[in-house]
């Protein structure tokens, strides 16, 4: 760290992330069209199907000059590739801003915009894919038996097992009182993933600021046009993630606070 200044790697971690983040929008769009993710190729605008000139998949910068419309048809570019591009930056930024230039910020940074681009899958299709449950599951475990911060490889698997082994006893018990699907089986896996990372410890604060912030959008999906409230579906795992996200910035300073 001291052979780079800190504006310079603040600077990369940036670029990186705004590099994540055009690469998340590539992801979650493929994903939800279910078309092959790693399709060679330039990208292609949703609605007309013509390819995107370079400058045009500049994270946030292609999004100002094309003031949010495809240059060749000039259907609207959904705010969702924009909020993408912007949290995997603010992520990078703030993780960056934690851990310094370590592995834990490289690892930690590429859990999160997993987190990040499965939550706006689940806002859009009330599913969670695999590739990022259970691939992101694999990584964090794997990251406990090399990063020096962070859960330990033993504590990473427990609380991988506990988190996702409580939340399946939640979706069963709902699913006995009710007759009906509560809870996803894809928050399950989510679960596995987060406890990975944030270790056993870590879970209680987790799942509080899950529940406070999920309790909040609860609200949004009773008020909003349209279907929605207790009868509407409510996405689950956007919450669980910026819980987990919460704990990896301030999780350790929360605690301190708490226990006075």
């Amino acid at each position: 760290m001291d052979a780079i200044p800190l504006w310079a790697f603040y600077f990369a971690a940036g670029v990186i992330g705004l590099e994540l983040g055009g690469l998340s929008t590539i992801f979650i769009q493929r994903w939800i069209d279910e078309q092959p993710i790693l399709r060679p190729g330039r990208s292609r605008c949703p609605s007309c199907e013509k390819k995107l000139g370079w400058l045009d998949t500049i994270p946030v910068l292609g999004f100002i000059l094309l003031k949010g419309r495809c240059r060749h048809c000039g259907a609207s570019i959904g705010p969702q590739y924009l909020l993408v591009e912007l949290s995997c930056l603010a992520w990078a930024l703030a993780t960056a801003h934690k851990f310094g230039m370590s592995p834990e910020w490289a690892v930690y940074l590429v859990l999160g915009t997993m987190l990040i681009a499965g939550s706006f899958i689940d806002f859009e299709t009330f599913l969670l894919p695999d590739r990022i449950t259970l691939g992101g599951t694999g990584l964090a475990l794997a990251a406990g038996f090399v990063l020096d911060k962070g859960p330990t490889w033993q504590d990473a698997c427990l609380g991988a097992v506990l988190g996702a082994g409580l939340f399946w006893l939640l979706q069963q018990l709902y699913r006995l009182w009710r007759k009906e699907e509560g809870l996803g089986t894809g928050d399950v896996k989510l679960m596995a993933m987060i406890g990975a990372m944030v270790g056993l410890h870590g879970l209680p604060l987790t799942i509080l600021v899950s529940a406070v912030t999920g309790a909040g959008g609860a609200v949004y999906y009773m008020i909003r046009p349209g279907e929605g409230g207790i009868r509407g579906r409510v996405p689950y795992g956007p919450f669980l993630s910026l819980g987990c996200m919460l704990y990896l910035l301030y999780g350790r300073e929360i605690m301190r606070w708490w226990m006075g």
